[in-house]
């Protein structure tokens, strides 16, 4: 490299460190007393501030504790929103005249990290007493429109907001190399990794996940957990690879027609696993298709429900076991067609053939003839053979198909 180009590097990287010396210089660690969330906020509503304020905060320098003001603060992306609570520390930094603020998240817990009464107990010479009594600055807190929760007004900035509350039992995360992982308060997390698996094993995979399983939560604090995709509220899992996914079906039905289901479940697979799944489509095709065998498998009724017609066309044959239950089609005053060669007939009801073939029988057996000797003595001479042939018409109706 060039003496030139040697120094060019040297001035750069020494005016970068004079930028982080003067950043660092005006950073600072603040308690929040108030977040702007929306426009019933003060602020906004006496016209201090604008709705383009939405996702800032009051908070209070920590260093300096004997002044009562608060500062405000802005995001520092307001493209990406992540809230802090009262009583929470945030990082504060100065870009000219605005104060700019990053979340501190630390503790046990995604939910909570800081005491809900870290105002009072930061700065007690600043809130007022049992008998009355104001700092000379406590009037500008409480002009911020603060929501005051409880009675004793010591404690007026105690707990975390106006309806938050603490949800024991939310756990972190374990983590793993190169992981790339959102977690919010409140069982939610978004993990982007590549070895989260049993082996280590390179198997990319994104998993969303919105709420933490009963068992996990029931784990005592400070233990890390991982997602359970049986037992979280809802997963959205996206692997590849060749890691196996530990997933087992929520049913007791035997899968008896779904010969081909896997044994395993391994490479680019998506999974997502809920309570109840809805998937609509408003106003166009909801379209199913798959090189593989489609199986829906059910320990409850399956229905299908149509304002029009179905169509249903196969290159192979078609079963339905019933396990010995009915099988109905009531089609109504419509008609059922078997068969699309040549002219259909009718089929024949099997109670009315059986009456009319009987009635018939009796005839011949009732039959009388004219002879030149005169009428014939009543039916023929093999007359019990018509008899039994009777006897016998019930085997034609079948013990399983009716008809109307």
């Amino acid at each position: 490299m060039s003496f030139f180009g040697g120094n060019l590097l040297w001035n750069v990287a020494k005016a970068a460190s004079s930028v982080a010396d003067a950043f660092e210089k005006q950073s600072d660690i603040a308690v929040v007393y108030s977040v702007i969330l929306d426009e019933n906020h003060p602020e906004i509503k006496e016209g201090r501030r604008t709705i383009a304020d939405v996702g800032s905060i009051q908070c209070r320098l920590i260093s300096d504790i004997q002044n009562n003001e608060l500062i405000f603060a802005r995001p520092l992306d307001s493209s990406v929103t992540i809230l802090p609570l009262r009583n929470q520390t945030v990082f504060i930094q100065k870009l000219g005249s605005e104060y700019i603020y990053t979340q501190i998240s630390k503790g046990l817990s995604p939910n909570t990290s800081n005491a809900e009464n870290l105002i009072s107990s930061l700065f007690p010479a600043t809130q007022e007493t049992d008998t009355g009594n104001k700092s000379k600055n406590y009037s500008k807190v409480s002009s911020t429109g603060i929501t005051r929760s409880n009675t004793n007004s010591v404690n007026d900035f105690d707990g975390f907001g106006d309806y938050f509350g603490i949800e024991e039992g939310i756990h972190k995360l374990k983590l793993y190399e190169g992981d790339t992982l959102f977690q919010g308060r409140f069982g939610q997390s978004i993990r982007l990794s590549g070895y989260n698996n049993a082996d280590n094993e390179f198997s990319p995979s994104l998993i969303l996940r919105n709420g933490e399983s009963p068992e996990n939560r029931q784990k005592e604090d400070g233990v890390l957990v991982e997602e359970d995709i049986n037992g979280d509220g809802n997963i959205i899992f996206l692997g590849g690879g060749n890691a196996l996914l530990e997933y087992t079906l929520p049913i007791e039905n035997k899968k008896e027609s779904f010969f081909n289901y896997p044994n395993e479940l391994r490479g680019n697979q998506i999974l997502l696993n809920s309570d109840r799944v809805i998937i609509s489509a408003k106003s166009s095709e909801m379209i199913f298709a798959s090189k593989g065998d489609i199986g829906m498998i059910t320990d409850g009724q399956f229905s299908l429900d149509s304002n029009r017609g179905i169509n249903v066309t196969v290159e192979d044959h078609i079963f339905f076991d019933t396990k010995n239950r009915d099988f109905n089609i009531d089609i109504g005053n419509g008609t059922i067609a078997l068969g699309t060669d040549g002219t259909l007939e009718a089929a024949a009801k099997g109670e009315t053939l059986v009456e009319l073939l009987g009635e018939m029988l009796d005839l011949i057996a009732q039959q009388i003839y004219l002879t030149p000797a005169g009428p014939s003595s009543p039916g023929p001479t093999n007359i019990a053979q018509f008899t039994t042939l009777k006897s016998k018409l019930n085997t034609l109706l079948s013990n399983n198909v009716q008809l109307k």
